[in-house]
């Protein structure tokens, strides 16, 4: 791998790392710096689309649990970069564990479309989505990879 490409595959790696970070922080500002303002997310959990900034901020702010801790578990991500542009994709563990232990979590697929500008690696699109299952049409959270 050439040397700028592999710069940029750690430049990524290192934004999924502060994203975690962040995520498990409950840091809605640390998150959101990570994304393009003209982010648009196709998450797990609805609406259909979220579209912007401000909307996605909203959207966190309405998916981060108040008295619960952040469950993220990201599997080692596959990232190609070429140019401004890169994507990656991976496994990721999601939820949250009540003060009780209790957890709500669960395996998705996730795919990320990411840009630099202005040197800087930015998340430009995402999309979270949970298997189904095609006989009874339920969401099959059970999954482990």
């Amino acid at each position: 791998m050439p040397e700028k490409q592999a710069r940029d595959r750690q430049a990524i790696l290192d934004l999924f790392d502060r994203w975690v970070t962040a995520n498990r922080n409950k840091d809605i500002d640390a998150i959101m710096a990570l994304y393009h303002p003209d982010i648009c997310s196709y998450d797990a959990v609805g609406p259909l689309q979220v579209v912007g900034g401000e909307d996605y901020r909203a959207h966190w702010e309405k998916c981060l649990p108040k008295d619960a801790e952040m469950i993220v578990e990201m599997q080692n991500p596959s990232i190609r970069v070429s140019g401004h542009l890169g994507v990656a994709r991976f496994l990721i563990r999601c939820g949250m564990r009540d003060q009780d232990g209790t957890e709500q979590a669960s395996w998705m697929r996730s795919s990320y479309h990411l840009e630099k500008r202005d040197g800087q690696w930015r998340i430009a699109h995402e999309h979270f989505s949970v298997p189904f299952d095609i006989d009874n049409g339920q969401a099959q959270f059970g999954l482990e990879p």
